[in-house]
């Protein structure tokens, strides 16, 4: 769009037919240190969440510390009690 063309140079925030896919509207005004900090902000949610979604999987396929390997695994603990 239009009040999003100043960040439709930037790698990763556009396409060549969408220009700069800005939904909410949270960079319309083209401030560029906003922009870069939504940017790390969400690089760093992204990171967290496949962090969290990796050490589900470990519990999950039966990994444990040491002194919790009685713990159940996964849903099975609400699904079995």
């Amino acid at each position: 769009t239009a009040l999003n063309a100043a960040f439709d140079s930037e790698i990763g925030a556009a396409s060549a037919e969408l220009g700069c896919w800005d939904p909410l509207g949270f960079v319309t005004n083209g401030d560029q240190s906003r922009f870069d900090r939504l940017r790390s902000v969400e690089l760093k949610h992204g990171r967290v969440a496949m962090l969290a979604t990796w050490g589900y999987a470990t519990t999950w396929s039966g990994a444990r510390f040491p002194g919790c390997e009685d713990q159940v695994a996964g849903h099975r603990k609400y699904i079995i009690d």
